[in-house]
Formats: C-alpha cells, structure tokens, sequence
C-alpha cells in the first residue's frame, strides 16, 4: 500500500518499502543541478489560483532581499496547469529529473576499487577527470552562470596602494631591522596577505605561526607565488638564502593589525562602526542595524558569521567583491534529491566566527573604499580575546547577554567579562562614542563599568528604568508586536522576528539607533524591513496556515530557548526536526533529546552532517535522555533496535508496528533529512509551527567519504522546507487522506488493527 501512496508522490518523497538502505559509509553521489529557492520573499505568486483563495485569510507582507537567497520562479499559468494528483499521479523519478540531466555516480564502486578512475557513470565520466588533489567536485558540463550581475559595475574602481617597505614599517610604528640593506628597504609592498596559497606578486606576507604547522613550506609556497618581503615570528629558521627581506617580530599578531592600519588608510576610522558583542544575539542585532543604515540611505557593511557585504554585495575576506570563482550545479533546481547527495560547489562560505585582525581590516577598507559610510561587526568572544579587532576604531558597542552554557565552555565568568569587556574599554570619546548594554542581564553593570568613559543607553524589557523599555509585548506565531518606550517618543514595530529573544534584539537596535540619532521612523522603517536573518527563527512563508520556522539551534541551551520561545508564541502544536553533528560533542545529544521529547509535541530525529559516524548510533545517543517508560518499551521490541530508529532498517514485515508505536509516542526516527523535513510539512495542521533546527543558514551536509574522511554536499534547510511547501496544494487535492499520523493513509483505513481487537 505505501509503495505506490498518493501522498509520496504528491510531494516528492520516495515510496517507502522500496526506499535503498544504505550502510555506514556508503553513499551515492547525484551529480545534479540544483536551485536555491531559500529566498526571504514569499513565493506566494508561485501557487495555483485556487490554493491562492484557499489562504486568503493571511496578509502578504513586505519583503525584504536576502542575498543569501536564490528563487526559481515560475509563472502562476503554469501551475495552474499542473495536473490533479489523483487523476494524473506524479512519479517520483520524474521529478528527481525534471531540472536536469543527471549523472549518478556510484561511490561505493569508488571505495571497493580505491580509484576513480576506474568507476564509469554511464552517458558521461565526469567525475573521472576530476583533479585526485582537489576536494572539489565539479560536473565538467555545467556552464557557468555568465548572466549573474557583475558587482563591481556598481562602485567606482578601489585606489591602488603601494608602500616601500621603509615607508610602511615606519607608518605601523615597527622599528626597521638594522641589518637591512638599502635596496632591501626600498622593496615595493603592493599588498598584505597572512594566506600563502592567496599571495600575489608584490604582497608581504606576514606568517602566522599555527601549532604543528610546516612554517618554511608556507614561507617558501608564498615566495614562489611572488612575495616580495617576509615577516615571521623570532623562532623562523630558513632553509636556505632567501632572495627577499625577511624580518623576525614576536608578536606577528599585533603586527599585522598595525600594518593593516597603515597600509589601508585606518578604514574604520572613515565610517560609522557598531560592534556587537554577547553570548547570543549577535547576528540578529546586527542585521537590524543595519537594516536601519539602509533606511537612511547610507551605504553599509557587514562582517558576521552568516556573510560579509556591503549593501545587496557579498564579499571576500580579502575585501573584493564575491564572485563565483566555478560553477554552482544548483541554480537550476528547487531542492536537493532523497538519498542522494548534490555536489556543493560554487557557493558562498565564510567562518563561523570573527576573522583575524588583517582581513577585518581588509574587508572594512573594501567597503570604506566602495562609499560605505557605516559598518556592523559581530564581535565573538573568541575573536575579542584574541584581539582580532583591538585595533578597530568603534563609535558604538553593543552588549547583548551572557549565557552560563557559553561561560562554562569558554572557561569561567572571569576571562569572559574579560573578553566581552575588553570592546567597551576601547570608548574612550564621550563625545562620540556610545554604549548600548541590556541592563535585564545579571552582568549589565560589569558592561557599565567598562564603558564607564562613555555614555550608556540601556533597553530592557523588565527593567522599567531602562532608556528603552518594551512596555508591551504581543508575540503570535506569526509577528511580534513591539510597543517601545524611548526618552524622545513612543515606537509601535511589527516585524516576523518572533520570541522573546527577538524582542531583545529589537531593543538593542532601538538602542543603538538613538545613540547614533538616528530618527524615530528611520528606526522602526529599518527594523520592519529586516524581516529575515538567515538560519535566525527564520521563517518559511508560502501563505500556508501553520509556520515553518529555520533555526541554527544545535546546543541544549539554543534548542530550549526556541521551543519555549515558540510556545510562548502560542502554537497549537510543535513540530519538531532536528539531529545532532556526528564526530563532535556526544555528551550534548541526551540532552538534546531530553528537551526535545518535554518541549515538542511531535519530534523528527534525522541526520545532521553525521560524517563518519553511523547515523543510528547518533539517533541512539538522542533517544537515551527520553524518559524511561518510553526506552523500556522501546527495549521490549521483538526486532533489534526496537521501534525508535529508521523504518528502512527493519524488515517491511514489522514495519507498521514500528509506525504503530512511534505514533503512539509521537516520536519518529528518518535519517533522511529531505524526507524528515517533509514529513513534518505534511503532518502539520492549522496553528503549528514547524521547526528544522540545527543548520540554519548551513546549506552543506558532511558524510563519510569511506577514505577516511568526509565528502560535502548541498543540503539547505530553507529550500527542502520551500519544495515542500509549494507542492502541498497537491496533498490538499486527496480529500480522503489521514494526515494526522505518519504514514498517511486513507481515510478509515487505518483502525483497526488486528493487535488491538483484543482491546475492543
């Protein structure tokens, strides 16, 4: 019966009993392409005329442009075409090939044969001219994307710079070596570079010793790629005469800053520069911010751990403006494909954290010489104790809270005040320099303290004595209604953002904006039109009546904190999916569980970039903080593994049982994230909210590659939860489904079952 069901078919999910199971570390690769339809805006006009009646009763809303966001858009006649779902079922061959002529290739041939060579595809062996030394996997016959808008058409040309060494050394206050020789002072620097594969001819690199690190190779690659001059630390030992100037410091680190300074004209010193610092909170706040910079119609920038930009522009740590550098085989697709996975390529990546002290000045003077007049910069913890940004020159800092989760992993309260603090000591200028600090925090007056040079505007929303104050708070599953108290005026703001925890993000950049005087209606214009921040409660809307909502929750604390903020929100009923990370923290995952069983009416275990590790152990790691009635019944199965794992790891002949009992309790097990992710969609009823939490903005999937190692694939949380929204009109046709348990049936078909006659 489930082999052929209308419902996997009306939504692109592979018919179960013939679903391949596939061991650890056994993978098939689909060389496809794929499209990003994670975009902010609504999809709305994509659905046929009578879904669009159908959801009437919700008000479309503004939108906002993601630039992390790439839509296949397709007109409204087409899908009014699309056939009925009874009448003319869809195949779900078809539509893993629709988009694209695909090229599978069979990697468990690879790991049996150890060659690539030696494995063929079929109508073409693309992958067999792949370069053995590349981790990048490429389809040859994908052309690249020649109609995407050149970036730098939109900004006048960047200066050039070039320093002899004397002159730069002098600039950055670095004493000149006295055994260097005339000719060797009156070296051309044309640029800075602390990555030896990225030096270009002319760059002094500056080599930043790592522990276990090979320090002649990577001075030697960088003098073959055209370094003109060397810094290193005072322990570097050449191998043989060097041809260029080579200075030995003992602190690379501050160096580098110092150079950046003087090489690229002091940048932050040319804009407006906000920092924003706590343990949560960052990139919301600082998303704001920014979106009020652009109601004023001041060009700015970002530095953060989602992109760094200027304007609708994506940049590189190096300060140019991004460009796709090879072929993305996904643009041409909605989603990825079950099972499989989609070569990751093309794409747009930066760390998960502050970069280092010469490309955040890098990336700055790229936007301070492109016209930006400001700059928000998410400031870690991390990158604040390392001193990454000790010598930017900020106008505000922002401090958003502390969290006893991120003291304990950062090694105690002391050394983080101290790292947090450490940006607020640096306001100095009462007259220009401002600080903003959330006094509901247990440590705002520590915050205080440090800026105590400066003048300080608090927000809160207990604390009725703060300069901004939330005097009322309505929070629904759709928007937040924020009514804020300021000393110039009352704000009412509407936006997506929803929770608590988005609340006091808006307070904080309400805040910010009245230390900078920004206007009343700037603010509120610039905070309403931020209605996305990527893998931030983002949410899905395709004008369904229940909300689909994408978070980067992957820790206990992260993951509470959005369950309860959604309850809060007052949803009739959660749905969540979420996973844990394979080859990283093991302790978290009971815990993990634990809060997902207590806070989530429904809950999806899947995978979540497991790597080597077997996707079943992970599950069995979560599911051992569920309570004990729950892993006793779960012991007591007559099949190994017992009813909380993957329904394709059992016998087809136990198979409804295991749905029987997963039912019961309402917790599922897919490794199969795409098909997770569906399944929630598809469960899901007027008044819920569905959560995919763990990823985020994370558009990548990590597995075992059987070489011991891991091999990435696209996988992006937001375009899956998108597909499958816009194919659910199709279900809504098949009037006789049972969709209040997983799998759906007809309507009457499934009581009763012969094991509880004995109940009746």
């Amino acid at each position: 019966m489930l082999a052929q069901s209308a419902w996997c078919r009306a939504i692109g999910l592979p018919a179960l009993p013939p679903r391949p199971h596939f061991p650890r570390n056994s993978l098939r690769f689909r060389g496809a392409a794929t499209s990003n339809s994670g975009c902010c805006a609504c999809s709305y006009a994509s659905q046929p005329q009578a879904w669009k009646q159908e959801h009437a009763h919700r008000p479309r809303k503004r939108q906002r442009r993601c630039t992390r966001s790439h839509a296949v858009e397709q007109s409204d006649a087409a899908l009014d075409n699309s056939p009925d779902i009874e009448s003319n079922p869809v195949d779900v061959q078809s539509l893993a090939t629709d988009n694209a002529d695909l090229t599978d290739v069979d990697l468990d041939a690879i790991i049996s044969q150890g060659s690539f060579d030696q494995v063929s595809t079929g109508s073409q062996d693309w992958y067999s001219e792949l370069d053995k030394t590349s981790t990048s996997i490429v389809p040859q016959d994908i052309e690249p994307q020649d109609d995407e808008e050149d970036p730098d058409a939109s900004y006048p040309e960047r200066p050039s710079r070039s320093y002899t060494l004397a002159s730069l050394l002098k600039l950055a206050d670095i004493s000149l070596p006295e055994d260097f020789g005339e000719d060797e002072l009156e070296v051309a620097i044309t640029g800075l570079q602390n990555r030896p594969h990225k030096v270009q001819a002319g760059d002094l690199y500056i080599h930043i010793t790592k522990p276990d690190e090979d320090v002649w190779g990577c001075v030697h690659e960088a003098l073959q790629r055209g370094a003109s001059a060397v810094i290193a630390g005072d322990i570097f030992e050449a191998e043989e005469d060097l041809e260029v100037p080579v200075m030995l410091l003992p602190d690379c680190l501050a160096a580098q800053q110092r150079l950046a300074i003087a090489f690229y004209d002091n940048p932050s010193t040319k804009m407006t520069v906000v920092g924003v610092t706590g343990s949560t909170g960052k990139t919301t706040t600082s998303w704001l911010i920014r979106g009020m910079f652009d109601e004023l119609d001041k060009s700015a920038g970002l530095i953060g751990t989602v992109e760094y930009g200027i304007d609708e522009f994506l940049m590189t740590e190096d300060g140019d403006l991004w460009k796709r550098d090879e072929p993305d085989p996904t643009l041409q697709r909605e989603s990825s494909v079950p099972n499989c996975l989609t070569p990751y390529c093309g794409k747009y990546e930066v760390p998960e954290t502050l970069p280092d002290g010469l490309h955040v000045h890098k990336i700055m003077a790229g936007q301070a010489d492109r016209g930006a007049a400001a700059c928000v910069l998410e400031c870690t913890t991390s990158g604040l104790k390392e001193g990454r940004c000790a010598y930017v020159d900020f106008d505000v800092a922002v401090f958003t809270n502390i969290l006893q989760e991120k003291v304990d992993a950062f090694g105690g309260i002391a050394p983080y005040l101290e790292a947090q603090g450490s940006l607020f000591l640096k306001l100095k200028d009462p007259n220009r320099q401002r600080a903003v600090v959330n006094s509901d925090d247990p440590y705002a007056d520590d915050m205080k303290r440090f800026a105590a040079a400066v003048p300080v505007v608090t927000y809160a929303i207990s604390d009725r004595s703060a300069d901004v104050y939330a005097e009322k708070v309505v929070m629904g599953i759709w928007e937040s209604e924020i009514t804020v108290r300021t000393p110039i005026g009352h704000l009412r703001i509407i936006t997506p953002l929803i929770g608590r925890n988005n609340v006091y993000n808006v307070l904080a950049a309400v805040a910010t904006g009245l230390s900078i005087n920004v206007p009343l209606k700037t603010i509120v214009a610039g905070v309403e039109a931020t209605e996305v921040v990527p893998g931030r409660t983002e949410y899905i809307d395709l004008q369904q009546n229940f909300q689909v909502l994408v978070d980067s929750a992957n820790t206990p604390g992260a993951l509470n904190r959005l369950l309860e903020d959604v309850r809060l929100c007052g949803a009739r009923k959660i749905l969540l999916v979420f996973g844990c990370e394979g080859e990283e923290d093991k302790a978290k995952r009971p815990y993990m569980g634990e809060i997902a069983h207590y806070k989530a009416d429904t809950v999806i275990m899947t995978n979540q970039n497991q790597r080597s590790e077997a996707p079943e152990q992970i599950i069995q790691d979560i599911i051992t903080g569920f309570p004990d009635e729950i892993l006793d019944k779960n012991a007591r199965r007559p099949w190994a593994g017992g009813f909380l794992q993957d329904p394709c790891r059992v016998s087809h002949t136990v198979r409804e049982f295991l749905f029987y009992h997963q039912n019961v309790w309402r917790r599922y097990v897919c490794e199969d994230r795409y098909t997770a992710i569906r399944w929630a969609i598809a469960a899901a009823q007027k008044g819920d909210v569905v959560i995919v939490a763990g990823k985020g903005d994370q558009d990548w999937t990590e597995v075992a590659d059987g070489r011991g190692g891991s091999i990435r694939g696209w996988l992006d949380d937001r375009v899956e939860c998108r597909n499958a929204l816009s194919k659910l009109y199709r279900l809504d046709t098949i009037r006789s489904m049972d969709r209040t348990e997983i799998p759906f049936v007809v309507m009457g078909e499934r009581e009763p079952r012969f094991w509880e006659w004995g109940k009746k």
